[in-house]
């Protein structure tokens, strides 16, 4: 995602995105050490049901959606780029956060 700065600044816009990457970089730290997330965090996120992993043009996630911040329960959520998912554990952390994991799409029914 190149971003265009004209000007000596200051860039707050480039603020918000490194603490995006910052958050998913100490996601990703955990889950490498074997701390997978659980209690609160998955909880606190959006579960994502009838879900399928699609790899073009990005690897992302179609489902049922509930508990989005920003999209309606029950509607079709298509994520932000997929970085690491673990189906057994019930999660899914994307490039903006963390969703847990319904039942999966029937393999006949996916998207």
């Amino acid at each position: 995602m190149p971003i265009l700065n004209r000007g000596p600044g200051p860039f707050p816009h480039l603020a918000y995105i490194a603490r995006r990457h910052s958050a998913l970089a100490e996601d990703l730290g955990r889950i490498a050490r074997g701390e997978h997330p659980m209690g609160h965090i998955l909880r606190d996120a959006p579960e994502l049901s009838d879900w399928s992993v699609v790899l073009f043009p990005i690897p992302h996630m179609l489902g049922i959606v509930v508990g989005h911040p920003e999209i309606g329960d029950g509607r079709i959520c298509r994520t932000s780029e997929l970085v690491t998912f673990d189906p057994v554990s019930g999660y899914a952390r994307t490039f903006s956060r963390f969703y847990r994991l319904g039942p999966r799409r029937p393999e006949r029914d996916r998207y």
